[in-house]
């Protein structure tokens, strides 16, 4: 396990990275990545209900995904809810496991502010986006309908744009981009495809790569992190 606190944007956060145990069923490792997690934001007088603000889970395989997945959705309900994201990525791994978790944790704001989820009418799995003080947490955005990155990229940043005016930020207060690159694609055409989609700043953008996701065809995963009030540079 890994576990890191910091402070972030004015904010503080505990991350937490956990990988399931070798040779245990996909059910019972995903639920004792989530138990485990619970446990140590306990010891950080922080909780899984209250303070999660970002989840990633990784499957060694589509299956191993898809259970992990499943066990994130029972783990988390209404106000708990946090922005997620899914992947297939054996190179994620760092031992024999079949699923493993990233989890973010944020301590409240000072100003005192309820943290609000923004769900998709009808609910899905995954949320639109969260607010709590002045971060916002955009859930891990993907495209399917088209063929190529550039596309995809093309049809996923408008959305994102979209959710940002809602939650009353421009591309000007995004604070992290995290792309999840599908690791038949380079970088430096990720990179351009973004800059020719949306003037987002990319001083800190990230990219991992990845071998797939919830579907076939998708070629890359976006997640925007943004900090209402920030000012343009």
């Amino acid at each position: 396990m890994r576990k890191r606190a910091f402070n972030w944007q004015g904010q503080g956060f505990v991350y937490l990275g956990l990988e399931g145990k070798v040779g245990e069923p996909l059910e019972q490792q995903s639920q004792a990545l989530f138990e485990r997690a619970g446990q140590e934001l306990r010891s950080s007088g922080l909780s899984l209900d209250k303070n999660v603000v970002r989840t990633r889970v990784f499957g060694r395989t589509r299956e191993a995904r898809n259970v992990v997945s499943d066990t994130r959705a029972k783990t988390f309900s209404g106000h708990g809810r946090a922005a997620t994201s899914s992947f297939i990525a054996p190179a994620h791994f760092e031992s024999g496991a079949d699923v493993a978790l990233d989890l973010y944790a944020m301590s409240p704001p000072r100003e005192g502010t309820a943290r609000q989820v923004v769900e998709h009418q009808p609910q899905q799995t995954f949320i639109r986006y969260l607010t709590w003080g002045p971060m916002v947490f955009l859930a891990g955005m993907t495209d399917e309908h088209h063929a190529t990155l550039q596309e995809q990229v093309a049809d996923i940043l408008p959305r994102a744009h979209a959710l940002l005016r809602e939650a009353e930020c421009d591309w000007s207060n995004v604070v992290r981009v995290s792309c999840f690159l599908h690791r038949g694609h380079e970088p430096a055409a990720l990179l351009s495809a973004i800059a020719t989609a949306a003037p987002i700043p990319l001083d800190n953008l990230e990219i991992e790569f990845v071998d797939g996701y919830s579907r076939p065809g998708k070629l890359v995963e976006i997640e925007i992190t943004a900090k209402q009030g920030r000012m343009a540079p």
